[in-house]
């Protein structure tokens, strides 16, 4: 869908003022950070918890602004109903000050990607990248390695890649959070290690119910060692993993994460 406005530093805009000069220091640097905010059904899902994140990855890099977080989620419901919007992600893009000027504050909607029901039923394949994303705890516009792992992912006919880290150990994807379960402990690696998205939160949050809960290092020489296996995000929810590169891990999605997919189900119903 083609949107008409955008928010710009608190304002509303047409979208064609969404513009970045080319001589931004702080764009040109990725001095920048983002969140994302899931709108289904005209309905925000949790703003709240993604405008924190915004401002924790801020903090991380030491982007010093001056935005609000009730003036943002102000602005984040104006745009949706500015634009009408019903399925979408509002993105909020915070530019880091150049020498004697301002941060930079944009909201605008982009799409907001709906995955095919054989995902969720069959599980998908993945591929490994050897690489780490620069300050991995937070969400910042550095996202190269990112977007050449996801390149060969669909070179591979894969969904996504898993970045491995120098140690051999699995991070997350490049779009998306990494887990396992062995027995009846769900496992993910440490949240110092990654980023934490809002569905890694509630995955958390809500597994205790049927799971222990573990954060712990997952060495991908070691990846046929457990159970059962699933990536998360904001669009996709939790989809299970059918293979990691040539290895074929399970032909049936399992038992827990079925459960664990009923369960976000009923939170997200819940909370929308």
């Amino acid at each position: 869908m083609d949107y008409k406005y955008i928010i710009k530093n608190g304002k509303l805009v047409n979208k064609e003022k969404a513009c970045v000069s080319i001589f931004n220091k702080a764009l040109f640097f990725d001095f920048a950070v983002y969140s994302n905010i899931k709108v289904i059904m005209s309905k925000l899902f949790l703003p709240e918890i993604e405008i924190e994140k915004l401002f924790e990855s801020a903090k991380t890099l030491e982007l010093k602004h001056n935005y609000k977080r009730e003036n943002i989620l102000k602005w984040t419901n104006l745009l949706a109903q500015k634009n009408n919007i019903q399925d979408a992600l509002i993105r909020i893009l915070l530019i880091g000050p150049e020498q004697d000027s301002d941060p930079q504050l944009f909201l605008f909607p982009i799409g907001l990607t709906f995955y095919p029901k054989q995902f969720y039923k069959n599980g998908v394949k993945l591929i490994t990248f050897p690489g780490e994303r620069y300050f991995p705890t937070a969400k910042t516009k550095n996202l190269l390695i990112s977007y050449i792992a996801y390149q060969k992912a669909t070179k591979s006919d894969a969904l996504d890649a898993l970045l491995i880290d120098k140690d051999g150990n699995i991070r997350e994807g490049t779009r998306c959070s990494f887990f396992v379960i062995k027995n009846n402990t769900l496992i993910t690696p440490p949240k110092e290690k990654v980023l934490e998205g809002i569905t890694r939160k509630i995955i958390l949050e809500i597994a205790p119910q049927i799971l222990k809960v573990r954060e712990d290092n997952i060495a991908l020489k070691n990846i046929e060692n457990y159970d059962e296996y699933f990536i998360s995000n904001t669009s996709m929810n939790i989809i299970p993993i059918r293979q990691i590169d040539n290895i074929v891990l399970n032909k049936n999605v399992g038992e827990k994460t079925k459960e664990l997919i009923n369960l976000y189900r009923n939170y997200y119903k819940k909370n929308v």
